[in-house]
């Protein structure tokens, strides 16, 4: 038998266990709003102060971090890639092309992680000039990014 907000599951045996209800659930989010402008003409990923902890509360929870922001450049034929990090590892690269002088867009990634642990980690976006030569901007004009990281049950 079980208690409200519990199911009854197959365990392998010829018995059942009752478990918590959680698979799929949100657990819990710390998010980061950034409305600092942030540029670099660097051909290395910079770190651009988007940044944010998150300590899972079961090591089989998964993590979706999610990241949206006005993006610039000032030259013509330049490229920017951005990247997520979690603590030291590379999560993604993806480069963006914005067309013309002086081009302004937005961007966006989505990542569901699945970091296998309990203890804190980290999660940052980095920047870089991928090609040409000016430079590349993150919350072009002071606009808005967000940062946001949902702990889902597993």
């Amino acid at each position: 038998s079980g208690t409200s907000g519990q199911f009854l599951k197959f365990t392998g045996s010829t018995t059942l266990a009752s478990t918590a209800l959680s698979a799929g659930k949100v657990l819990q989010v710390q998010n980061q709003r950034l409305t600092s402008e942030f540029n670099t003409n660097q051909e290395s990923f910079q770190d651009t102060g988007v940044t944010k902890n998150i300590t899972p509360s079961a090591s089989s929870s998964k993590i979706l971090v999610l990241f949206g922001s006005g993006m610039n450049y000032t030259s013509s034929g330049t490229e920017m890639a951005m990247n997520c990090m979690r603590d030291s590892t590379q999560l993604n690269s993806v480069i963006i092309n914005l067309d013309g002088t002086a081009s302004t867009g937005g961007s966006a990634f989505m990542i569901l992680d699945e970091p296998n642990t309990t203890s804190q980690i980290t999660y940052k976006v980095q920047i870089k000039r991928n090609n040409g030569s000016g430079n590349v901007y993150m919350s072009v004009n002071n606009s808005l990014s967000t940062f946001t990281l949902m702990e889902i049950g597993a």
